[in-house]
């Protein structure tokens, strides 16, 4: 049964990730006619209803929900270990620059999918605020956030970011629910003093243009020690939502307003113009398949 089921596995798992047959559908280049009968076929065999078919579009069930879940993860490994037969060996040690924040919060966490991959790669982090050269030995590859880059480096935008408000629930206990800026009054910020310039979206001016004053006001060296303090309970932070994802799911922070802003600058990934290594350029592309899921 399982030979036959894989490709009505895939096409589920397409469609559970869209919740849609029409997107699914046009992911796969069929029609949703035929996505919604695959999907119905794999129920009959299962004995299961894995989605919900409403007016408005589909909701997948609980066992639904949970087989999307497991059958993402099969077909990642099967991947994966596609990817590791059919692929050139890549091997050699990679040092990464990036500023403390982005490598702890967002490289780190996704880090052992891209050893799983390349297993044979030694990466080497190098984090710190002020930016490594690579016209030098320093490093192979930078991310940073912003615009600037090294004269004759090749320089790619792979991921755009947004802005939100956190707190710790602490810090919120016996308060109202916040909507908008102006219900930021009377707690106290936590400033990022490393901002890039002309990103005006990480800085409190941009959200509390018609609000009164703070009840205080914390000026701290970088966007790691503003997200700490913050865990802290220390007062209300702007952070980029990809840096915050497993505290908001533990719920050691919690959005404080429900809208975001998209930042002004991008991430970028840095490179040497000559470089043509294989273990760099795989990095590379695995950032930009990171960005495209989250």
């Amino acid at each position: 049964m399982l030979r036959h089921s894989i490709p009505l596995l895939m096409t589920f798992e397409v469609a559970a990730r869209h919740c849609s047959f029409a997107r699914g559908a046009a992911e796969l280049n069929v029609t949703p006619a035929a996505v919604s009968q695959q999907v119905r076929l794999l129920e009959d065999r299962l004995g299961h209803k894995l989605f919900v078919r409403k007016a408005r579009g589909l909701e997948l069930t609980k066992v639904g929900r949970d087989f999307a879940r497991d059958i993402r993860a099969g077909l990642h490994t099967l991947q994966v270990a596609t990817q590791t037969l059919t692929k050139p060996r890549v091997e050699g040690r990679l040092r990464v620059a990036t500023f403390h924040s982005f490598g702890l919060f967002w490289v780190l966490p996704r880090l052992p999918d891209f050893r799983e991959r390349y297993p044979d790669v030694d990466v080497r982090l190098i984090l710190g605020n002020e930016r490594v050269s690579l016209s030098g030995s320093e490093a192979d590859l930078s991310i940073r956030f912003g615009t600037q880059s090294d004269e004759g480096c090749v320089t790619e935008d792979f991921m755009r970011d947004t802005a939100i408000v956190v707190a710790s629930p602490e810090i919120l206990t016996g308060r109202p629910v916040m909507t908008k800026s102006a219900d930021l009054a009377g707690f106290p910020i936590l400033h990022d003093e490393a901002v890039a310039e002309g990103e005006r979206r990480l800085r409190w001016s941009d959200w509390l243009k018609h609000g009164s004053p703070p009840q205080a006001e914390c000026y701290l060296p970088d966007g790691l020690s503003v997200i700490q303090a913050c865990l802290l309970g220390q007062g209300l932070a702007i952070v980029r939502s990809s840096l915050v994802g497993s505290h908001l799911q533990a719920g050691r922070l919690v959005r404080v307003l429900a809208h975001e802003k998209i930042l002004d600058l991008p991430y970028r990934v840095v490179t040497r113009p000559s470089e043509a290594r294989d273990h760099v350029h795989a990095f590379k592309e695995w950032l930009k398949e990171m960005a495209e899921r989250r």
